[in-house]
């Protein structure tokens, strides 16, 4: 009868380990978003995907682009291997009503400026995706830059109900 006790506590206790450790791998790989990626003095950073729900054919990409150049630069295209198509779209709320909208082809990158895109406001619009975004995975993409040419990277895909990890990085706060 002891051994079996000490068995089932050696067991409940190398249980809670694993566990333990797989909670604490699981909640580092949810939230570790990809870069910096440089590219002459354009910056990549924060970059992350939201897994995609059910069925869902269409993904979101979140990042911030730093342009420490003396020029203002173009971003003239985003693209992945992994969506038919790509665009880089704005939510906004309009009298109580969230829409979404394509922007214009071409996003200014003012000189030492950056642009953030995260959720609910500017943002990478992924559709018809090949398979659906899964938690570990990651996501090739490629900037086109009209001044600094073209950047390819691959971006974390993270957990749908992740907090916006651009938000918790010092020194950006909630600035969109």
């Amino acid at each position: 009868m002891v051994r079996v006790v000490s068995f089932k506590i050696v067991l409940a206790t190398a249980s809670a380990m694993l566990f333990g450790i797989a909670a604490s791998y699981a909640a580092s790989a949810e939230t570790k978003t990809g870069g910096p990626w440089k590219l002459g003095e354009v910056v990549v950073e924060q970059a992350w995907a939201r897994v995609t729900p059910g069925g869902s054919r269409t993904g979101a990409i979140y990042l911030i682009i730093h342009n420490k150049s003396t020029t203002d630069d173009l971003l003239l295209a985003v693209d992945s291997s992994a969506a038919k198509t790509t665009a880089i779209h704005e939510s906004r709320i309009v009298d109580g009503v969230a829409t979404m909208e394509p922007l214009p082809i071409g996003l200014p990158m003012p000189s030492h400026g950056e642009v953030v895109m995260r959720p609910g406001a500017m943002h990478i619009m992924l559709t018809g995706l090949s398979s659906a975004l899964k938690v570990g995975g990651m996501l090739p993409v490629r900037m086109v830059f009209q001044e600094a040419g073209s950047l390819d990277f691959e971006v974390p895909i993270l957990l749908f109900n992740t907090d916006d990890p651009v938000v918790k990085h010092s020194g950006h706060g909630t600035n969109p």
